[in-house]
């Protein structure tokens, strides 16, 4: 009996998300299943232990229900968004092309691509159910209402997960076609998920839970997300919940809205598999010649600030070639995006609170926009290594677009963070002032480091290792260590450890960095 076409796809597309464990490929099922059976049986209920009493007391508050849908809708959300974001960031149809080039039809290739990646979203839907079963069964609801439950989470998540392929599919074929389309597709890769991040942002800050408070809002909110599938599985759980192990109580919701998300799930995988045709497409990827323009303002500054000889002219180019593609703009919307909402959320009215956070977060934006001399690979570092000071000329060049790009974004971020927390204006330029001396130092070792440790691709090990070093050695070891250790207040500790560490190390990364490129073979 020949082999399901659906199921060839399935297994090619679990063996390209296995790949990095291929040695323990065959082993991973069980050892998932193993240590699934652990935390269900185990470790949920002892988490759940630990807090019983206040969940008892949130259940039965006015926002656990309005509460539950917005938790539930932003699982629902980001399981639509999970494959979409694989596939943005990569978008490549010749994998796709060479199964639809076989006698295979689209619908099997969006079936095989689906149950190819549900054993890894199981996993954490497992988590997911196993922790509110273990919520569930204190509150003394029987074997059937802990079984619906149980099916509502799997048939609400697998429904987004379908969603997401199929949206996914559509957008790879789509934008896959030309450079520019795929270059839109990694800079959506990274912004789409701040939505949801507002929203998480907001449930921890507090005040989501105050504004849940006001019945009007909480009736309002309940109103709305009411029309989503995510929301339907909340209801009759509540009904569970006020009518322990009495099922009969609540038989007109569980028919209505445990059976409208049944119904749900079998129409968007018929809608699905019937969209498919239109989904796959193998259209032939066109190629657009660019058409160059005379230089406007902005490049005629950055000119004028190199030099307006030679060194202007590569100064223009390197801000060219960063600046045509959508994904280095997308990560600078998306740490100033970060920054804003955390100012919304968790911004403080003291001049150290204005301080905390774009400490903690510049030094992630110097690293996307720097990290980019060495990802365009080593062809272009050698055409300067060949040419008369060209290393010296070109680490100037790096250095100076790096602090062009993030000193003024790093002004903007402090100047309205300070602003929002209601400072003097004093206390505005020092903290700008600040800001912009910790920041210069982090370009300059930012680079060093990209040069030290060359990584010549975004998937490569030495790019995060890069990123993790900027992200959290930065900030904890010249920043929270010393704050911890000599007890300062926090701007004595940024003038007297942090700015001068970070200088020192900048200076010495970056002089060790250009020897490196010097001697790079």
């Amino acid at each position: 009996m020949a082999t399901p076409k659906w199921l060839v796809v399935a297994r090619n597309e679990y063996r390209i998300r296995t790949s990095r464990i291929r040695e323990i490929r065959p082993y991973f099922p069980y050892l998932a299943i193993g240590l699934l059976a652990v935390y269900v049986v185990f470790i949920a209920p002892g988490i759940v232990s630990l807090f019983m009493d206040d969940f008892l007391a949130f259940i039965l508050s006015q926002v656990a229900v309005a509460l539950v849908q917005i938790i539930l809708f932003m699982i629902f959300f980001y399981f639509i968004i999970l494959p979409i974001t694989y596939t943005l960031k990569e978008v490549q149809t010749s994998q796709l092309e060479i199964f639809l080039a076989a006698p295979i039809k689209p619908s099997d290739v969006l079936l095989g691509e689906f149950l190819g990646v549900m054993p890894f979203y199981a996993i954490i839907v497992t988590v997911i159910a196993g922790l509110f079963t273990a919520l569930m069964t204190p509150l003394g609801l029987d074997p059937i209402q802990i079984a619906i439950v149980i099916i509502i989470f799997i048939v609400t998540f697998f429904s987004a997960l379908w969603i997401g392929t199929m949206i996914a599919a559509i957008l790879r074929t789509r934008l896959g076609k030309t450079a520019r389309g795929k270059d839109i597709g990694r800079a959506l890769a990274l912004v789409i998920a701040l939505p949801m991040i507002a929203i998480m942002y907001a449930v921890m800050g507090g005040g989501l839970i105050q504004a849940l408070a006001d019945p009007g809002t909480s009736s309002m909110v309940r109103i709305v997300l009411g029309f989503l599938p995510s929301s339907w599985g909340a209801e009759v759980i509540f009904g569970f919940v006020n009518n322990p192990a009495n099922i009969s109580a609540v038989w007109f919701e569980v028919l209505t809205r445990f059976g409208g998300l049944i119904a749900f799930f079998v129409a968007v995988l018929w809608l699905g598999a019937r969209s498919a045709n239109r989904a796959y497409s193998l259209e032939t990827s066109t190629f657009s010649a660019s058409v160059a323009k005379p230089d406007g303002l902005f490049y005629k500054t950055v000119k004028q600030l190199g030099g307006s000889k030679s060194f202007g002219t590569l100064m223009v180019s390197i801000f060219k070639d960063y600046g045509r593609r959508l994904e280095n703009l997308s990560k600078i919307f998306y740490i100033v995006g970060l920054l804003f909402l955390m100012n919304i959320f968790f911004g403080g009215s003291d001049p150290e609170g204005a301080l905390m956070m774009p400490l903690f977060m510049l030094p992630l934006l110097a690293a996307f926009v720097v990290s980019e001399v060495t990802l365009r690979g080593k062809e272009t570092l050698f055409i300067f290594k060949k040419t008369p000071s060209g290393v010296g000329r070109f680490v100037k060049a790096r250095l100076l677009h790096g602090l062009l790009v993030v000193v003024p974004i790093t002004v903007a971020i402090t100047v309205v963070s300070t602003i929002l927390s209601q400072q003097t204006m004093f206390a505005l330029l020092a903290i700008t002032a600040l800001a912009v001396l910790f920041v210069s130092a982090i370009v300059g070792f930012v680079l060093g480091l990209s040069l030290l440790n060359p990584a010549f691709s975004d998937k490569s090990g030495s790019y995060v290792t890069n990123l993790m070093i900027t992200m959290f050695a930065i900030p904890n070891g010249l920043f929270l260590i010393p704050l911890i250790v000599f007890d300062l207040p926090l701007l004595q500790t940024l003038c007297y450890f942090t700015i001068p560490l970070s200088w020192v190390l900048g200076i010495v990364f970056l002089y060790l960095g250009k020897r490196r490129l010097s001697r790079i073979e």
